[in-house]
């Protein structure tokens, strides 16, 4: 899966919304990068997928050419 930068900026942004709603205590849940759920219940896998996506869109914004934004197992 390709994804554009816009499409990741959405994603970094829903996932630090998603954070910052379990913070103040609101139900939140939505799907992770690996396919699993996150819940409220688990502020560590929220913190994961931060990182993950913020890697991605350090990546996407670097200078030098193409940027392979699929990972392949």
């Amino acid at each position: 899966m390709v994804m554009t930068r816009e499409e990741i900026w959405d994603m970094l942004l829903l996932v630090r919304m998603a954070y910052k709603d379990s913070l103040e205590g609101k139900s939140i849940s939505f799907t992770g990068v690996n396919g699993r759920s996150i819940t409220n219940h688990d502020p560590d896998a929220i913190r994961e997928e931060i990182r993950y996506w913020e890697k991605l869109w350090a990546a996407a914004n670097r200078r030098g050419g193409n940027v392979k934004l699929a990972h392949f197992r």
